[in-house]
């Protein structure tokens, strides 16, 4: 009897226990009540248990090789002609030397619809001819034939397909004076140097971009523009002013160290690459600007010089007498366009030699009332880096 006593006594033990885990609920909960969940897996923050850096750092890596384009080339050319006195005349032969260097660095940016393409270019080289005293003797003297670099950026933001609305900022100068001559390099010589002129230009307009990649042209066309020019080196101002008698330096008053127009401008840009090794090049550039806007705006002062210059012409006419003599008025001419044409075309033999064929085009008629043109033919060593 005993024994059934401690089972049946046992067991409502354990009832006790059962109904003391499982009756926790508010007795006043009625049976429609709503019973939540809680999904506690849902609620862990494991990122920080499964974190790579590695990992991280090769997602950065992906995203920055997306959206940033480089390519960076450098090239030594040159060239080099020596005769033998047989060769030649019995005065003596006569060695030529050339030698060229050149920089060039394209990046773009682009993230979405935004895009920023930045490209700087450096071109600097010398030759060695030989030059002939009056009496008769020759030496041979290095005399710089090509000394410029210029840096640009363009950034845009797409508008349509083809179409993106831009800006373009552009400076452009040279790194060391130019003297007049070979056998003229004095302080009373030096026509050009750093910064002297230097170049600013700036420009907000639309650029077209052509979709097909074998005709990869970018036609820029900027409605407003402003164009600045600076000159700062007393050298190259003591040529102009005391020696050649000038009132103006690279289309600046002769007293002042910079001029600012306004207009519009057309860039045109295209780089074309043939063949897998990428054998053939070519690149072109062309740049035209014209300040229509500051003739329009000064067009009563330029009239008035033109009438000035006709009234001193006739003056000068009838006996340039004191008396009769016009009075001076400050000196105000139309800006005429300027362009500049950049054409490269190169040859790759190899991986490390090729050959390049160089013509830039200038006009600008406050530096030069003729067309400049420039010619190179080089061979030589080249190096090119892209990330992709």
């Amino acid at each position: 009897m005993k024994k059934f006593f401690y089972l049946f006594l046992a067991a409502l033990v354990c009832a006790a226990e059962a109904k003391a885990q499982f009756s926790v609920e508010d007795d006043t909960k009625t049976a429609t009540g709503k019973v939540e969940f809680v999904d506690r897996v849902k609620e862990m923050d494991a990122s920080t248990d499964y974190y790579s850096e590695a990992a991280a750092r090769a997602e950065r890596r992906r995203i920055r090789n997306e959206r940033n384009f480089l390519e960076v080339n450098a090239k030594l050319q040159g060239s080099m002609t020596s005769y033998n006195d047989a060769w030649t005349t019995s005065r003596g032969g006569d060695n030529a030397m050339t030698v060229l260097g050149t920089f060039s660095l394209k990046h773009t940016f682009k993230k979405g619809d935004f895009t920023i393409a930045t490209d700087a270019s450096a071109r600097y080289g010398y030759n060695r001819i030989k030059v002939e005293n009056e009496s008769g003797k020759g030496k041979g003297i290095w005399f710089k034939n090509i000394d410029e670099f210029w840096v640009q950026t363009q950034p845009a933001h797409k508008i349509r397909k083809n179409w993106d609305m831009s800006a373009l900022i552009k400076f452009r100068s040279q790194f060391s004076s130019t003297y007049l001559s070979r056998t003229e390099q004095g302080d009373d010589d030096v026509i050009s140097g750093l910064f002297t002129p230097g170049y600013l230009d700036v420009s907000v307009g639309f650029t077209f971009k052509s979709p097909k990649p074998k005709f990869p042209i970018e036609i820029s066309l900027n409605p407003l523009s402003t164009s600045g020019t600076w000159a700062t080196n007393d050298k190259v101002r003591h040529y102009y002013k005391d020696i050649k008698g000038a009132t103006t330096w690279f289309g600046i008053d002769i007293d002042k160290n910079s001029l600012f127009t306004g207009g519009s401008s057309v860039n045109i840009k295209f780089n074309r690459k043939w063949g897998k090794s990428e054998w053939f090049t070519y690149d072109t550039n062309l740049y035209c600007y014209y300040g229509w806007l500051t003739n329009v705006g000064r067009a009563g002062k330029i009239r008035r010089y033109n009438n000035y210059l006709k009234d001193l012409q006739a003056w000068e006419n009838a006996g340039s007498i004191e008396a009769d003599k016009p009075a001076a008025v400050p000196a105000f001419v139309n800006l005429h366009p300027t362009i500049e044409w950049r054409n490269t075309i190169s040859f790759k033999a190899s991986k490390y030699i090729s050959t390049d064929i160089y013509l830039q085009l200038n006009y600008d008629k406050a530096q030069n009332t003729s067309v400049q043109l420039y010619s190179m033919l080089t061979l030589g060593l080249t190096y090119t880096f892209k990330n992709k």
